[in-house]
């Protein structure tokens, strides 16, 4: 899985960030400098995404969470603040559930518990097999970026996410929506533990696939808060990107103020 990192002069902290759905790590181009200006930086690309080759055969939540992981490793990274756009959330609750100690902290942005029926409904009908057959991936792709963000506040977001998706190929595509509707039990595997992990879950007050359901989750978690954007969609990430930095920074550096002095 391809990586990249950001090196801090003086910093021993680090910040890991998962992008979200046909995405890839340059998405993330809004939070480089505030981030790196007090963190180190690594940056993955999902499997399939970007500069990772897509492996055949394997479930890819848990594929992305062993090579996470075997990357933390190899940087000698024992401790790491996650930061995940939709996809990248369930990624980091994945790692969450397996190896919680490596996590200092999590930022989920645009968070993806469940889907509303009709957008299950959609990702189903992109992967029904006459129609995978004849029609291109980017096809349905294009008809969910546009349901998922319609408005013109969401335009740039929009177009960032469709620009990077041109670059996946069909397998992957297919692939990671297969995955998510065999196997998307993520949050609620994670909702039986403890899961005292301290969390900042950010959404669009516009982010109407998601956002009802990730509110009815925060609520039972015992360490978690949220903060609502309001005007903004479920990229959040780029549309309020200084606010999403200013919280996100604020956060981590409370996180880690409470560890040291624990």
């Amino acid at each position: 899985m391809f990586y990249k990192t950001l090196i801090h002069p003086t910093s021993k902290e680090w910040i890991v960030l998962f992008h979200g759905f046909g995405g890839n790590h340059s998405i993330f181009y809004k939070q480089l400098k505030s981030f790196r200006s007090q963190y180190n930086i690594l940056l993955l690309d999902l499997p399939g995404h970007g500069k990772s080759p897509y492996p055949d055969g394997v479930n890819l939540f848990e594929y992305s969470t062993s090579k996470t992981v075997e990357i933390l490793q190899e940087l000698k990274i024992k401790s790491a603040h996650f930061v995940g756009i939709s996809l990248g959330t369930i990624i980091m609750q994945e790692i969450a559930l397996r190896y919680p100690s490596i996590i200092k902290s999590m930022i989920l942005g645009g968070a993806t518990p469940k889907l509303k029926k009709w957008g299950e409904f959609l990702c189903k009908l992109s992967v029904f097999y006459p129609l995978k057959k004849i029609l291109p991936h980017m096809v349905p792709y294009k008809i969910f970026a546009r349901v998922l963000l319609p408005k013109n506040n969401h335009a740039d977001s929009r177009k960032a996410f469709i620009k990077e998706a041109y670059k996946l190929s069909k397998e992957t595509y297919l692939g990671w929506v297969l995955t998510g509707l065999k196997g998307y039990t993520t949050y609620d595997r994670l909702a039986e533990t403890e899961n005292t992990i301290p969390k900042l879950y950010i959404s669009g007050s516009e982010d109407h696939m998601f956002l009802t359901s990730t509110i009815n989750y925060v609520k039972n978690e015992k360490n978690a808060t949220m903060e609502i954007f309001e005007n903004c969609g479920h990229v959040c990430n780029i549309e309020k990107s200084e606010k999403f930095n200013d919280l996100a920074i604020a956060f981590m550096k409370r996180v880690d103020k409470i560890q040291i002095t624990a």
